[in-house]
């Protein structure tokens, strides 16, 4: 499973996430036509939402600037954290060997400019746990920061 069908699961997506995950390659165009298609029904969704929906000609510099007034004034933060966190149980809920998640998470670790509450997932921490175990500690952690309501 992706990390966006992941976040959408969660409940997690929103203009914001979508934008620093279109930005990072995280997220397909097809995945931000289909989210734009299901705001069509919101009775806010305005028209920049409807050129989103229907914005299979744009090009990706215009669609960006689409997003990003859609997503203006939300936490860019947050959302980073969001991304990190359905990297995270992707790497959780895959059947690969222990030691190729190691391997994945120590991508993360570093594609996610090395957060500090990841430094004990790190093989070179001098920490007395498996850095899957200190990652399941950090996927608590941001799952009770987005999961708690």
């Amino acid at each position: 499973m992706s990390p966006f069908k992941i976040l959408s699961e969660l409940g997690l997506v929103c203009w914001s996430t979508i934008f620093l995950g279109f930005r990072k390659g995280w997220v397909k165009r097809s995945d931000v036509f289909d989210y734009a298609i299901g705001q069509l029904m919101s009775e806010d969704a305005g028209q920049e939402v409807a050129l989103i929906a229907g914005g299979e000609y744009l090009s990706d510099e215009e669609l960006l600037g689409l997003i990003e007034k859609k997503q203006q004034g939300q936490d860019a933060v947050s959302d980073l954290d969001k991304w990190r966190l359905a990297f995270l149980l992707c790497i959780g809920r895959s059947d690969d060997s222990e030691e190729n998640k190691v391997c994945r998470l120590q991508e993360v670790y570093a594609d996610f400019d090395y957060p500090e509450d990841m430094a004990l997932c790190s093989i070179y921490s001098q920490g007395e746990v498996s850095p899957l175990v200190a990652m399941s500690w950090v996927v608590k952690k941001l799952q009770g920061q987005f999961l708690s309501s």
